[in-house]
Protein backbone atom coordinates (compact mmCIF):
# COMPACT_ATOMS: atom_id res chain seq x y z
CA UNK A 1 0.00 0.00 0.00
CA UNK A 2 1.70 3.35 -1.23
CA UNK A 3 1.95 5.76 2.02
CA UNK A 4 -0.20 8.85 1.80
CA UNK A 5 2.36 11.25 3.64
CA UNK A 6 4.50 10.08 0.96
CA UNK A 7 2.84 10.81 -2.00
CA UNK A 8 2.31 14.44 -0.72
CA UNK A 9 5.61 15.18 0.07
CA UNK A 10 6.45 14.33 -3.41
CA UNK A 11 3.37 16.60 -4.63
CA UNK A 12 5.37 19.35 -3.17
CA UNK A 13 7.64 19.11 -4.54
CA UNK A 14 5.95 19.26 -7.98
CA UNK A 15 4.81 16.09 -8.81
CA UNK A 16 1.40 15.17 -9.96
CA UNK A 17 -1.04 12.22 -8.16
CA UNK A 18 -0.04 10.16 -10.89
CA UNK A 19 3.49 10.68 -11.32
CA UNK A 20 3.94 11.04 -7.12
CA UNK A 21 2.60 6.71 -7.03
CA UNK A 22 4.25 5.95 -10.40
CA UNK A 23 7.66 6.83 -8.54
CA UNK A 24 7.00 5.62 -5.17
CA UNK A 25 5.97 2.43 -6.67
CA UNK A 26 9.74 2.25 -9.26
CA UNK A 27 10.89 3.46 -5.92
CA UNK A 28 10.09 0.27 -3.82
CA UNK A 29 10.27 -2.04 -6.82
CA UNK A 30 13.66 -0.62 -8.73
CA UNK A 31 12.45 -1.79 -11.96
CA UNK A 32 8.77 -2.69 -13.72
CA UNK A 33 6.86 -2.73 -17.10
CA UNK A 34 4.00 0.07 -17.74
CA UNK A 35 1.83 -2.74 -17.19
CA UNK A 36 3.10 -3.82 -13.65
CA UNK A 37 2.65 -0.17 -12.71
CA UNK A 38 -1.26 -0.01 -14.16
CA UNK A 39 -1.70 -3.16 -12.09
CA UNK A 40 -0.25 -2.11 -9.00
CA UNK A 41 -1.31 1.70 -8.97
CA UNK A 42 -4.84 1.36 -10.44
CA UNK A 43 -4.04 4.57 -12.43
CA UNK A 44 -5.67 4.01 -16.26
CA UNK A 45 -3.67 2.43 -18.70
CA UNK A 46 -3.61 5.78 -21.24
CA UNK A 47 -2.22 7.52 -18.22
CA UNK A 48 0.60 5.53 -17.37
CA UNK A 49 2.90 5.83 -20.53
CA UNK A 50 1.70 9.91 -20.74
CA UNK A 51 3.01 9.90 -16.69
CA UNK A 52 6.27 7.69 -17.34
CA UNK A 53 7.01 10.05 -20.08
CA UNK A 54 6.73 13.18 -17.96
CA UNK A 55 8.72 11.47 -14.80
CA UNK A 56 11.45 10.80 -17.88
CA UNK A 57 11.88 14.27 -18.80
CA UNK A 58 11.73 15.16 -15.36
CA UNK A 59 15.14 13.03 -14.86
CA UNK A 60 13.38 10.84 -12.47
CA UNK A 61 12.70 7.38 -14.38
CA UNK A 62 14.82 5.63 -17.12
CA UNK A 63 13.50 3.64 -19.22
CA UNK A 64 15.04 0.17 -21.22
CA UNK A 65 15.35 -1.07 -24.41
CA UNK A 66 13.75 -4.20 -23.94
CA UNK A 67 10.45 -5.73 -24.84
CA UNK A 68 8.77 -4.73 -23.67
CA UNK A 69 9.98 -1.28 -21.88
CA UNK A 70 10.89 -1.82 -18.55
CA UNK A 71 11.40 1.10 -16.03
CA UNK A 72 13.21 2.24 -13.16
CA UNK A 73 14.41 5.33 -11.15
CA UNK A 74 17.38 7.04 -11.85
CA UNK A 75 19.76 6.63 -8.77
CA UNK A 76 17.83 8.50 -5.72
CA UNK A 77 21.42 10.52 -4.68
CA UNK A 78 21.96 12.23 -8.03
CA UNK A 79 17.99 12.89 -8.31
CA UNK A 80 17.66 14.59 -5.26
CA UNK A 81 21.04 16.71 -5.57
CA UNK A 82 19.76 17.80 -8.87
CA UNK A 83 16.39 18.92 -7.40
CA UNK A 84 17.81 20.37 -4.16
CA UNK A 85 20.41 22.78 -6.88
CA UNK A 86 17.80 23.41 -8.99
CA UNK A 87 15.82 24.34 -5.87
CA UNK A 88 18.25 26.65 -4.80
CA UNK A 89 18.74 27.95 -8.13
CA UNK A 90 14.79 28.42 -8.05
CA UNK A 91 14.67 30.45 -4.78
CA UNK A 92 18.02 32.55 -5.44
CA UNK A 93 15.87 33.93 -8.72
CA UNK A 94 12.79 34.68 -7.22
CA UNK A 95 14.48 36.40 -4.48
CA UNK A 96 15.89 38.80 -6.94
CA UNK A 97 12.88 39.19 -8.59
CA UNK A 98 11.45 40.02 -5.66
CA UNK A 99 13.99 42.54 -4.30
CA UNK A 100 13.81 44.20 -7.74
CA UNK A 101 9.72 44.97 -6.86
CA UNK A 102 11.13 45.90 -3.53
CA UNK A 103 13.79 48.05 -4.93
CA UNK A 104 11.51 49.68 -7.67
CA UNK A 105 8.20 50.20 -5.51
CA UNK A 106 7.77 53.45 -4.11
CA UNK A 107 6.90 53.73 -0.34
CA UNK A 108 3.02 54.32 -0.16
CA UNK A 109 2.06 57.55 0.82
CA UNK A 110 0.72 58.65 3.89
CA UNK A 111 -1.24 54.81 4.77
CA UNK A 112 -3.72 55.23 7.45
CA UNK A 113 -5.51 52.41 9.15
CA UNK A 114 -8.18 52.74 11.97
CA UNK A 115 -8.03 50.40 14.43
CA UNK A 116 -11.40 50.21 16.00
CA UNK A 117 -10.95 47.40 18.40
CA UNK A 118 -8.97 47.13 21.50
CA UNK A 119 -7.31 44.19 20.59
CA UNK A 120 -5.67 45.99 17.39
CA UNK A 121 -4.65 48.82 18.72
CA UNK A 122 -3.11 46.82 21.44
CA UNK A 123 -0.74 45.08 19.47
CA UNK A 124 0.09 47.59 17.33
CA UNK A 125 1.15 49.63 20.47
CA UNK A 126 3.46 47.23 21.67
CA UNK A 127 4.62 46.17 18.42
CA UNK A 128 5.68 49.89 18.19
CA UNK A 129 7.48 50.22 21.12
CA UNK A 130 9.11 47.56 20.87
CA UNK A 131 10.29 47.94 17.08
CA UNK A 132 11.15 51.21 17.55
CA UNK A 133 15.08 51.44 16.72
CA UNK A 134 16.36 55.38 17.75
CA UNK A 135 13.52 56.83 19.02
CA UNK A 136 10.04 57.05 20.92
CA UNK A 137 7.73 60.00 22.09
CA UNK A 138 4.29 59.30 24.01
CA UNK A 139 2.09 61.64 24.94
CA UNK A 140 -0.39 60.46 27.22
CA UNK A 141 -3.10 61.86 28.77
CA UNK A 142 -5.02 58.51 30.60
CA UNK A 143 -2.97 56.50 33.59
CA UNK A 144 -4.93 53.39 32.45
CA UNK A 145 -2.87 53.53 29.63
CA UNK A 146 0.13 53.92 31.19
CA UNK A 147 0.11 51.37 33.75
CA UNK A 148 -1.31 49.01 30.66
CA UNK A 149 2.11 49.45 28.90
CA UNK A 150 4.25 50.44 31.43
CA UNK A 151 6.43 47.47 31.49
CA UNK A 152 7.09 48.18 27.72
CA UNK A 153 8.03 51.19 27.84
CA UNK A 154 10.26 50.58 30.43
CA UNK A 155 12.14 48.13 28.24
CA UNK A 156 11.92 49.92 25.24
CA UNK A 157 13.85 52.91 27.33
CA UNK A 158 16.75 50.83 28.02
CA UNK A 159 16.87 50.75 23.91
CA UNK A 160 15.93 53.83 22.58
CA UNK A 161 15.73 57.52 23.71
CA UNK A 162 12.28 57.65 25.08
CA UNK A 163 10.11 60.99 25.63
CA UNK A 164 7.35 60.79 27.95
CA UNK A 165 5.23 63.54 27.93
CA UNK A 166 2.24 63.64 30.20
CA UNK A 167 -0.03 66.10 30.76
CA UNK A 168 -0.04 66.53 34.53
CA UNK A 169 2.58 65.75 37.47
CA UNK A 170 0.16 63.52 39.31
CA UNK A 171 0.37 61.08 35.93
CA UNK A 172 4.30 61.45 36.35
CA UNK A 173 4.17 60.18 39.68
CA UNK A 174 3.29 56.82 38.59
CA UNK A 175 5.47 56.76 35.30
CA UNK A 176 7.48 54.00 34.57
CA UNK A 177 10.37 56.56 33.19
CA UNK A 178 11.45 59.95 33.25
CA UNK A 179 8.62 61.87 32.32
CA UNK A 180 8.13 65.11 30.66
CA UNK A 181 5.45 68.34 30.43
CA UNK A 182 4.95 70.46 27.57
CA UNK A 183 4.36 73.97 27.26
CA UNK A 184 0.89 75.59 26.07
CA UNK A 185 0.80 74.85 22.34
CA UNK A 186 1.02 70.89 23.61
CA UNK A 187 -1.54 71.26 26.45
CA UNK A 188 -3.97 73.10 24.28
CA UNK A 189 -3.78 71.69 20.98
CA UNK A 190 -3.65 67.85 22.18
CA UNK A 191 -4.23 67.23 25.79
CA UNK A 192 -7.27 69.96 26.25
CA UNK A 193 -8.61 72.11 23.63
CA UNK A 194 -8.96 75.77 23.45
CA UNK A 195 -12.25 77.39 24.89
CA UNK A 196 -14.51 77.79 22.31
CA UNK A 197 -13.43 74.57 20.25
CA UNK A 198 -16.21 72.97 18.85
CA UNK A 199 -14.01 69.42 19.36
CA UNK A 200 -15.59 66.55 20.94
CA UNK A 201 -12.17 64.30 20.67
CA UNK A 202 -10.57 63.78 23.36
CA UNK A 203 -6.75 62.61 23.15
CA UNK A 204 -5.48 59.79 25.47
CA UNK A 205 -2.27 58.24 23.55
CA UNK A 206 -0.21 59.63 21.02
CA UNK A 207 2.92 57.23 19.93
CA UNK A 208 5.28 58.52 17.40
CA UNK A 209 7.83 55.71 17.03
CA UNK A 210 11.65 56.86 14.88
CA UNK A 211 9.91 59.94 13.03
CA UNK A 212 8.36 57.99 10.70
CA UNK A 213 5.21 56.19 12.27
CA UNK A 214 2.66 57.44 14.58
CA UNK A 215 -0.69 56.21 16.31
CA UNK A 216 -3.19 57.63 18.26
CA UNK A 217 -5.81 56.91 20.43
CA UNK A 218 -8.88 59.06 20.59
CA UNK A 219 -12.06 59.36 22.48
CA UNK A 220 -15.36 60.61 21.67
CA UNK A 221 -18.26 60.07 23.43
CA UNK A 222 -16.98 57.15 25.62
CA UNK A 223 -15.66 55.38 22.46
CA UNK A 224 -11.83 54.73 21.61
CA UNK A 225 -10.19 54.96 17.96
CA UNK A 226 -7.15 54.53 17.21
CA UNK A 227 -5.45 56.21 14.08
CA UNK A 228 -1.97 54.16 12.84
CA UNK A 229 -0.60 55.87 10.23
CA UNK A 230 2.88 54.65 8.51
CA UNK A 231 4.88 56.77 6.96
CA UNK A 232 3.77 59.67 8.57
CA UNK A 233 5.23 62.57 6.68
CA UNK A 234 4.31 64.68 9.63
CA UNK A 235 6.18 62.64 12.41
CA UNK A 236 9.54 64.21 12.20
CA UNK A 237 8.09 67.83 12.16
CA UNK A 238 6.04 66.71 14.94
CA UNK A 239 8.40 65.36 17.51
CA UNK A 240 11.43 67.78 16.89
CA UNK A 241 8.84 70.55 17.99
CA UNK A 242 7.63 68.53 21.13
CA UNK A 243 11.21 67.67 22.34
CA UNK A 244 11.87 71.39 21.87
CA UNK A 245 9.39 72.47 24.00
CA UNK A 246 8.81 69.97 26.54
CA UNK A 247 10.41 69.99 29.93
CA UNK A 248 11.73 67.08 32.29
CA UNK A 249 9.01 66.62 35.39
CA UNK A 250 11.15 66.49 39.06
CA UNK A 251 9.18 63.96 40.52
CA UNK A 252 8.35 64.46 44.54
CA UNK A 253 11.03 62.36 46.61
CA UNK A 254 8.65 60.19 49.27
CA UNK A 255 8.90 60.43 52.68
CA UNK A 256 10.67 57.21 54.36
Amino acid sequence: MIDDSLLAELKEIGLSEYEAKVYVILSALRIASAREIHELTKIPRGRIYETLTLLTRKGFVVSSGMNPVRYSPVDLAKTFEKLKRESVISFDNLYHRLKALETETHEPFMQGYKLCTEWTRDNQIRMMLRRAKSEIILLCNDNTILTRYGSVISNAAKRVDVYLVVSDRELAESAPVKCYTGGNDIESSLFHHRQGESINLLMKLLVMADRRESLSIMEEDGINTGIFICPDIFASYLSVKIIQEIEPVQKTLKKV
